[in-house]
């Protein structure tokens, strides 16, 4: 192969890997169905989530690792002082994540 032929094929498998990094990146920011432990609004009601799976009605209120506050009827009370009630299909991880539609959302809405 010539030189110019080999900084050719170089920047393909350059180009790429850096897009292969990037789509597996996107993968690492959004929780995986199995590990999705939180509290989600469903059929009115609050239900405890175990591997994306909403498992028993919430008995009493649950504290976030990220200082957020979920009561029995939906209200959140995030660290900062924002309050609003999640809606049907609604969820927020155990570490504060707020999902909509098994999609990650801000919590500003």
């Amino acid at each position: 192969m010539t030189r110019k032929r080999l900084l050719m094929t170089f920047l393909r498998l350059s180009i790429c890997l850096i897009a292969a990094i990037l789509l597996l990146s996107q993968f690492a920011t959004t929780p995986i169905a199995a590990d999705m432990d939180g509290v989600i609004m469903s059929g009115g009601k609050m239900m405890m989530m175990k591997a994306g799976q909403p498992t028993t009605a919430m008995d009493h209120e649950v504290k976030l690792s990220d200082g957020t506050i979920v009561t029995v009827d939906g209200i959140v009370k995030t660290s900062d002082g924002r309050e609003f009630h999640l809606q049907n299909g609604e969820m927020i991880m155990m570490d504060g994540h707020f999902m909509k539609g098994g999609k990650a959302v801000s919590m500003g809405r």
